[in-house]
Formats: structure tokens, C-alpha cells, sequence
């Protein structure tokens, strides 16, 4: 950890620019708010929030110190090297041929992630159960059935 006098100034100043990571990238940026992580705490890091350059506010960011650079011309080509690479590798995975599903993809047709039912239930036009489905056995019927004698309520009175 640094000494508490390295810690206790920021490092960057309201409307610096700097290079700032967003992702595997640098990019232009400017600092327009500098606070301290724990504002109790004299000593504790600070953060930024940082406006991308070229970008649109909603994309203005806290950011802590580590994604900054400042902007010097090695930062710079730091930037355009990671660049670079990026695109390199983008056209690498571009160039390779990707490996078709075998049968059909569609949702539901032959497609691990289907609707989740069962294949009989996509495939047929009767019911699992087979045929019509049966009536619904009412309560009484039920009690009748298993030798005990029901009677509701309303008719013992």
C-alpha cells in the first residue's frame, strides 16, 4: 500500500483528459468529477467520472484510477497496438468456418431448446392421454364410490 501522502491527492484533475479503459480498449477521455472512494476516509483512492470522447453521456462512467492513462504518446500507442489487436483477432474468428447444427434450428422443430415439452406433444395431433379426455369426477361421486356414504351440507337439515 502507498503512503497515506500518495494517497490522499488524486492523481488526475477535473477536466484533464486521459486515455481510460472501457472493456479490452483505451479510449479518449476527460475527467469531469474527481471523489474519493470513502468520503470519510482522507486516505482512501480516488475514483473518476469520465466522459469518452466521441461518445455519448449516458456512457460517462465512475471509473477507478487503474483504468486511467494519462495521455502520453506512449499511452497513445498503447492504445493503438490493443486496437490492433483486437481487430486482428475480429478477423481471425471472422476467417474461420463456423459449424452448422445438424437438423433444423428453428425454435420447437428438433431444437434442444425447444418449448420443453415432450416430443408426442409436438408431433401429435391426440392428446397423450389418447383419445378424449375424460369427465371430471365430481366429489360425491368419488365418496360414493369408496363405500363411504356422503352427504353435503345443505341436505342434512
Amino acid at each position: 500500500m502507498a503512503p497515506p501522502s500518495a494517497e490522499s491527492k488524486p492523481m488526475y484533475q477535473k477536466d484533464e483528459k486521459a486515455l481510460c479503459f472501457h472493456g479490452e480498449l483505451l479510449y479518449e477521455a476527460k475527467v469531469l468529477e474527481v471523489r474519493r472512494q470513502d468520503p470519510k476516509d482522507k486516505t482512501s483512492a480516488s475514483e473518476y467520472r469520465v466522459h469518452y470522447k466521441g461518445w455519448k453521456n449516458t456512457w460517462d462512467d465512475w471509473v477507478p484510477q487503474d483504468r486511467l492513462r494519462k495521455l502520453t504518446d506512449d499511452n497513445r500507442e498503447l492504445a493503438a497496438n490493443l486496437r490492433r489487436e483486437l481487430l486482428a483477432q475480429n478477423a481471425q474468428s471472422a476467417q474461420k468456418p463456423v459449424a452448422k447444427p445438424m437438423g433444423k434450428t428453428r425454435r420447437g422443430q428438433d431444437s434442444e431448446m425447444g418449448s420443453g415439452r415432450g416430443s408426442e406433444e409436438r408431433t401429435s395431433s391426440i392428446p397423450a392421454g389418447g383419445g378424449r379426455g375424460s369427465k371430471r369426477v365430481r366429489d360425491n361421486d368419488i365418496e360414493k364410490v369408496s363405500g363411504i356414504s356422503y352427504v353435503p351440507p345443505a341436505q342434512m337439515l
